[in-house]
């Protein structure tokens, strides 16, 4: 009997981690990775570049180069609307009062939506 209710006890934790995880993971999707018009406003910044690095300045960092025939660091790619605009630098030509929504793309999902050449990932801006 104490056997019967020690498996039970032990699955019960067992299934309120994975509920939980699952959970706290689908919450957890967009909210890193998405900055609103309100968010943005927030940082008293005109700059969608300045908004950026006061919330999310990891989205924003430059890393080593990627490959061996070019040494040059490389940042993300900025889509607006799903066009390519240029890399992160571009965004200091793009004002806050503009866009609606900011995302950023983590290089795995933003090879497969926007396609291969993004390894640092894409920021996709939605304009107003």
């Amino acid at each position: 009997m104490r056997a019967l209710i020690l498996v039970a006890m032990i699955g019960g934790s067992a299934l309120g981690a994975c509920t939980n995880a699952a959970t706290q993971g689908a919450s957890d999707r967009g909210g890193g990775s998405v900055l609103t018009q309100e968010q943005l406003a927030a940082t008293n910044s005109a700059i969608v570049y300045d908004a950026i690095a006061k919330l999310r300045p990891e989205w924003l960092t430059t890393r080593g180069p990627t490959s061996v025939s070019d040494a040059t660091p490389t940042t993300a790619s900025v889509f607006m609307n799903g066009t390519l605009l240029g890399k992160a630098d571009y965004l200091r030509d793009v004002r806050v009062l503009d866009v609606t929504e900011v995302r950023y793309w983590a290089a795995g999902s933003a090879s497969a939506r926007f396609g291969m050449g993004h390894p640092r990932g894409v920021i996709e801006l939605t304009r107003k």
